[in-house]
């Protein structure tokens, strides 16, 4: 089952900083909140990247090649390396503990970042690094 997103679930993430209300519940709009269990595969190395995920609550391994590169918690996104280049996800991500996530699919995430340009940058700048 699907659960709205608020603008509220948004003001305290570190990606949407400094947006207005009114510019939270428009994303917010096009969100929706997911559960996974520990174990779940959220994405998968190789495959098509279609949607964009923000961790609201939990932790996830980003795993390369079967070696752990990262944790997720919290605050932090994943798959927007996939949907900005239109590539291949190069990572899996496997969740650790329960979590809750935000989720929004590739023509929500493109409005979104088409109508928001600070959030397109910033996406951008993570991606970037995560590919040094």
């Amino acid at each position: 089952m699907f659960v709205p997103i608020t603008a509220d679930d948004l003001a305290s993430l570190p990606l949407f900083e400094g947006l207005s209300r009114d510019k939270l519940e428009k994303i917010a709009s096009q969100a929706v909140r997911i559960s996974a269990h520990p174990g779940i595969h959220l994405a998968r190395q190789g495959s098509p990247g279609f949607d964009f995920f923000i961790v609201l609550d939990g932790t996830a391994d980003v795993k390369k090649d079967g070696e752990t590169v990262a944790m997720l918690r919290a605050g932090d996104v994943f798959g927007e390396m996939a949907l900005l280049g239109g590539q291949r996800r190069n990572a899996d991500v496997v969740a650790t503990s329960p979590m809750t996530l935000m989720t929004m699919m590739l023509w929500d995430f493109r409005s979104v970042t088409e109508s928001f340009p600070v959030i397109a940058q910033r996406l951008q700048d993570l991606a970037k690094g995560r590919s040094a």
